[in-house]
């Protein structure tokens, strides 16, 4: 394949000078990293990621490439820019940088596009690749291939005020009124407990701060941000049955699933739970209204991605030690689409959602040969144990994906997050139950997950704002979602991707 975009295309695209780091060159013919390879001249690596999450990775990498003499072109993009490109790149099959950040749940359409090149046994040796975590190895993955590193563990937590669960006086009347005890050291173990906390916490002063202006929760819920994710946390315990694969679509038919009664009835509870015992405007939140509102003291409970290291910033939180956490709350009933009908458990079953299944990092197929081996060293420093660890337990909004960080506890109690034992036991238990729970669910992966999450999002927003009955808006996602699968190839083909992505 040509490498068809220019080095002043890059610049270009990337925002020019402003979103470039060019690194000055080591003298000519310095040695490499240590393994023997003599630069001529300086091979130059281009970067395209985050601005936020770039500019972290270039702190990072800077003296390494430094020491080894490597040039540096670092192109920043936002979210949803970033994606854009990534997707304009591979349909048209341009290049668009030697690395890139891409979200795991896009992989169907950027792997099966042969934009990325595989990952080398070599690559993966040197990185311990049987240290990731299996539920993030099917992230980098596909059809038993590796095609990307890992960088991040994203998974949505329950978070939750551990110090108020813990009062005493709380307890007994939450208990009193609910009949439900408040648990510290698990918060609330079904959506049901979720809602009586949500709804006891609601207007009076439990914050002391002389305002009855408290809430019991805060979700990510906005059309065009997190919405997606936020609506997905909440009902994959309704609609993910422990002994069917399926949950978006029909793992065997393709046939969509989200007008079935669990998907409603989650539908139907988030409403009421987001116009009733949010903050105001909390049925149009962003993921960081919703970190904010949780960290600034204002609602008792919240789910999220790095909740943790954002509670630990003494800059962005008032609650630093004071939050516990778990998996997702589950439930006693769950629906058996197979069976069409409710099904009873007398333990809750809990079905955590690998939310976005986080960043990865990818080589381009277009990567020039004079640069590749320069590129998979980087690859190599950027993703191996030690710099993992250090990406973790940084305020950088990377989340565990390895064994070896999970035991980690003194890193996140005593290193730059200064979580403190308890916290980060609590949270690194969290993470492990939910990326080892055998009832998981894995993100959308199986291609044109852009437009089915526009096209629940766009569904579950009418629904929130009253303009159409919970019923009637999953019914207007599910038609969407079966029109987006004839387009892309048809049910079936969507049903075997899907199946790929689950490693069926």
């Amino acid at each position: 394949m040509g490498r068809d975009l220019t080095r002043r295309d890059f610049l270009r695209l990337s925002g020019a000078a402003a979103g470039i780091t060019a690194l000055a060159a080591c003298a000519p013919g310095a040695p490499g990293d240590g393994t023997g390879v003599a630069q001529a001249e300086q091979a130059v690596i281009r970067y395209a990621g985050l601005e936020g999450m770039g500019a972290t990775v270039e702190r990072f990498i800077l003296p390494w490439l430094e020491e080894v003499g490597y040039g540096w072109e670092r192109g920043s993009f936002g979210q949803q820019e970033l994606t854009d490109k990534i997707m304009q790149s591979v349909a048209t099959d341009t290049y668009l940088a030697d690395v890139f950040q891409f979200p795991s749940n896009a992989r169907s359409d950027v792997i099966n596009a042969g934009a990325l090149y595989p990952i080398p046994d070599f690559v993966l040796d040197a990185i311990d690749f049987d240290d990731v975590l299996p539920s993030i190895v099917g992230t980098l993955s596909w059809g038993g291939q590796v095609y990307a590193l890992p960088y991040d563990g994203d998974i949505h937590y329950s978070s939750f005020r551990k110090d108020l669960f813990a009062d005493s006086a709380i307890a007994a009347d939450f208990e009193s009124k609910t009949g439900y005890q408040l648990d510290p050291e698990s918060g609330a173990k079904t959506w049901d407990e979720w809602r009586a906390i949500a709804e006891h916490f609601t207007g009076w002063d439990w914050n002391g701060n002389g305002e009855e202006d408290d809430y019991g929760i805060a979700t990510m819920n906005k059309r065009g941000d997190t919405l997606w994710w936020g609506f997905h946390s909440r009902a994959t315990a309704y609609a993910k049955h422990p002994d069917d694969p399926s949950y978006f679509i029909d793992v065997d038919t393709g046939e969509a699933r989200v007008n079935n009664p669990g998907f409603v009835r989650a539908l139907t509870e988030w409403v009421e739970e987001n116009q009733n015992w949010s903050p105001p405007g909390g049925t149009g939140f962003t993921y960081g209204d919703s970190l904010n509102a949780m960290n600034g003291g204002r609602v008792v409970q919240t789910y999220n991605w790095d909740a943790v290291t954002t509670a630990a910033a003494g800059e962005f939180s008032v609650i630093q030690g004071k939050q516990g956490y778990n998996h997702l709350p589950g439930s006693h009933e769950v629906y058996n689409h197979k069976e069409g009908g409710w099904e009873a458990f007398e333990e809750p079953s809990a079905a955590p959602f690998l939310a976005f299944g986080g960043w990865v990092i990818a080589v381009s197929a277009l990567t020039d040969d004079s640069v590749i081996e320069q590129v998979w060293n980087m690859a190599i420093e950027l993703t191996k144990p030690e710099s993992g660890i250090w990406f973790v337990t940084n305020l950088t909004g990377c989340s565990p994906y390895r064994f070896s960080q999970l035991e980690a506890v003194d890193e996140f109690a005593n290193g730059p997050l200064q979580l403190g034992e308890e916290v980060a036991v609590d949270y690194l238990n969290a993470a492990k139950a939910t990326l080892d729970h055998p009832n998981a669910v894995t993100d959308q992966a199986f291609g044109g997950w852009v437009q089915y999450r526009d096209a629940l999002e766009l569904g579950v927003s009418k629904a929130m704002a009253n303009e159409i009955d919970p019923q009637g808006a999953m019914d207007e996602v599910a038609a969407a979602f079966d029109e987006i699968s004839d387009r892309m190839g048809g049910k079936e083909r969507q049903a075997e991707l899907y199946r790929l992505t689950l490693g069926l």
